[in-house]
């Protein structure tokens, strides 16, 4: 059975959320003003703004570059060297950390088996 490639999927994808982050952007009550809150209170001090500035700019730059990532289909290949680190992490302590380990493993068994 063929399936129908839609090739305009991602361009609609993106003209939505374009729109959206437009229209809730020009619709929002504190439009143009970059306010700081810390505890639930506004932080007039300059220099915390001036060091929020680049760490929001740096988040904003990890997840634009994980989005484009994702629709080149590489989040398989995230997901594997991700386990692929956390085993190797499990690996450097186990030597430490063995008991523990095994009655996590135990554990994973009996409720594998259990269903």
């Amino acid at each position: 059975m063929r399936t129908q490639s839609n090739h305009s999927l991602i361009s609609k994808v993106l003209i939505v959320g374009l729109l959206i982050a437009i229209g809730s952007y020009l619709f929002h009550p504190e439009v143009g003003q970059f306010s700081l809150m810390w505890n639930g209170a506004p932080v007039a001090t300059p220099w915390l703004n001036f060091a929020a500035l680049p760490t929001a700019l740096v988040i904003m730059l990890i997840t634009g570059l994980l989005m484009t990532l994702l629709f080149l289909g590489v989040g398989l290949f995230l997901f594997i060297g991700a386990a692929f680190l956390a085993l190797l992490g499990l690996f450097i302590l186990v030597p430490f950390f063995w008991p523990i380990l095994l009655i996590m493993f135990l554990l994973m068994a009996m409720f594998s088996l259990l269903g």
